[in-house]
């Protein structure tokens, strides 16, 4: 028992942590924040912040990347044990979209809305590689190849010597195209369902893609 308490103790001081950072955006907004007014509203010293984040962006995406990795995963074995889509090749979109229909005036805050490049290039990275990750499932032969030639050292010998730029160019299409279009949604004050903003992202990603996939 005894080695489990300070796990508990430093999950309770990011909770506190955490709690404190949402509770300032949602009065001042992202930007206007700084450590030491989070530290104070969580009522932990700044030392303490700083002995488990390194920034408050730092703070803002703890947990952030397993739980958007975790999204596509759900979602797909969800459909395994039901009905397959045929419409649906990406599966983060639809679970994320709900997820944003809840969340519009935080987002609008801090990701989708704010003016933070830092938290855009992060958002932004960690959906390539979710995307990238998709895009290996529904295309297995093709990141197949790319494996093995990264493997064995050696260039993709196949028609196309540009294929991975192409695929990597594909990869930040789909990316833009998502955020672009939540990005819309979240100012346009539409009353879009988060499953139909999902149809329009999915259709808009198949006809871009399907010459490649």
């Amino acid at each position: 028992m005894a080695d489990r308490r300070p796990d508990r103790r430093v999950g309770r001081t990011k909770s506190r942590l955490k709690g404190a950072l949402l509770e300032l955006i949602d009065e001042r907004g992202y930007e206007r924040i700084t450590i030491e007014q989070v530290a104070e509203r969580a009522d932990i010293g700044r030392s303490t912040f700083y002995s488990h984040y390194s920034s408050k962006e730092d703070l803002l995406f703890d947990g952030f990347d397993v739980w958007l990795f975790s999204l596509a995963e759900t979602a797909r074995a969800e459909e395994l044990d039901g009905e397959p889509d045929p419409d649906r090749s990406f599966m983060f979109s639809l679970p994320l979209l709900q997820h944003v229909e809840t969340q519009k005036r935080f987002l609008k805050a801090t990701i989708l809305g704010g003016t933070d490049a830092g938290l855009k290039r992060k958002t932004t990275a960690l959906l390539v590689e979710l995307v990238r990750r998709e895009m290996a499932r529904i295309s297995p032969s093709r990141a197949a190849e790319a494996g093995t030639a990264t493997r064995m050292g050696t260039a993709r010998r196949n028609a196309d010597p540009d294929a991975d730029a192409v695929r990597e160019a594909q990869i930040h299409l789909v990316v833009g195209a998502f955020l672009g279009l939540v990005a819309w949604w979240l100012d346009s004050g539409d009353t879009l369902s988060a499953e139909t903003v999902d149809r329009v992202f999915q259709e808009t990603a198949r006809n871009a893609l399907s010459s490649s996939l």
